[in-house]
């Protein structure tokens, strides 16, 4: 069926966009709104990748969700929709394929729940013993994922901003105007320019080798990755801890999850020597992503972050749909899934309590 609205088509003006952050989040969504045909100015105080999506080596996995309800089924197409970007980006994909193994008795289960459901692929989950395989998951090197989709950079920090006449201003430290817009996208991750009471800081320090050494990509309590050069392991989890310095406690702790499902491969690299890095992972209290309108800002400022560990699975799919916001365009989502990760769901929730949200 096709519908035809009479006269003639008009295309409406394109707003002028600001996208503030360079990493998954910002690197999405500007791929998203240049191919709806908007050039927005992109803004990064640091370098590609200077927060959460800077390690050598990234995860695309989704979440595994056995209630097979909304939310599973918003992971599954955030799942697909990666899939299909990663793997059209030159240089971006490492590896394919991962393991989940089983860390509880009730694993098996929810492994073979998952993978008889019609969420996947067909045969793209394969259930063995205490394991589940996903055959399309993906390993990619984040830097060339965000070289490929960023483009050009403007390279300020942007500490507030302000809205006069249905424009945005940007404002560095000095408080200099760094540019203006109609609208004004935060993807930069947990900073002080989110207006939102329902994101936490969440310290991750990751471990890595390089000594050549080589192990197919496995999910449990934590993970371990492939890398160009050796292996990426951990990661640690602490909440409301924001510092960014790299700790030999915290590869201790990464060797001992490596320890729990490689016992082998953590005795042989125990005397190696380390890299490793720490960032701040932005996480919401529901554990769900923000991509929408900020709840209770004036019109045009949009969110886009609070990912956890889900980055790169979710960004594509929800770089997508904020641009589609920003630009008054048809968005990928079901209006299911739209509720789930717009940022007012939690003064809806605690309207529906009778009482005030932040």
């Amino acid at each position: 069926l096709e519908a035809w609205l009479p006269g003639q088509p008009t295309d409406p003006p394109v707003p002028r966009v600001a996208v503030v952050g360079a990493g998954i989040a910002g690197a999405s969504v500007v791929r998203a709104l240049r191919a709806l045909g908007c050039e927005p100015c992109h803004i990064e105080a640091q370098h590609l990748g200077a927060g959460a999506s800077g390690n050598p080596a990234a995860l695309v996995t989704p979440r595994l969700d056995a209630g097979l309800g909304p939310l599973a089924a918003l992971f599954a197409q955030a799942y697909g929709r990666a899939l299909r970007r990663y793997g059209t980006t030159p240089s971006a994909v490492l590896a394919r394929g991962v393991r989940h193994l089983a860390s509880g008795s009730k694993d098996p289960a929810r492994f073979a729940k998952i993978a008889e459901s019609d969420l996947f692929e067909p045969g793209a989950l394969v259930v063995g013993p205490g394991t589940l395989g996903l055959s399309d998951a993906l390993t990619v090197d984040p830097a060339a994922i965000l070289s490929a989709w960023c483009g050009e950079i403007l390279r300020a920090q942007v500490t507030s901003l302000s809205r006069d006449d249905g424009v945005w201003s940007l404002w560095d430290p000095q408080g200099d105007l760094v540019t203006k817009a109609e609208v004004v996208i935060l993807a930069g991750g947990y900073s002080q320019l989110w207006p939102s009471p329902d994101l936490r800081p969440v310290r991750g320090q990751v471990s890595w080798t390089t000594g050549g050494e080589q192990a197919p990509a496995t999910a449990w309590g934590g993970y371990l990755i492939p890398t160009a050069r050796g292996l990426l392991f951990g990661a640690t989890h602490d909440r409301d801890d924001e510092g960014l310095e790299v700790r030999q406690t915290d590869h201790a702790r990464n060797r001992a999850t490596l320890a729990e499902g490689f016992p082998d491969l953590a005795a042989r690299l125990e005397l190696e020597p380390l890299e490793g890095r720490a960032a701040l992972r932005a996480s919401t209290t529901d554990y769900m992503p923000l991509a929408g309108p900020a709840r209770g800002a004036e019109p045009g400022l949009l969110l886009l972050g609070g990912f956890g560990s889900r980055g790169f699975c979710l960004a594509p799919l929800l770089g997508e749909h904020v641009a589609a916001l920003a630009l008054g365009a048809p968005s990928p989502l079901s209006a299911e899934h739209i509720d789930l990760v717009d940022p007012g769901r939690f003064a809806r929730r605690a309207a529906r309590r009778g009482r005030t949200a932040g």
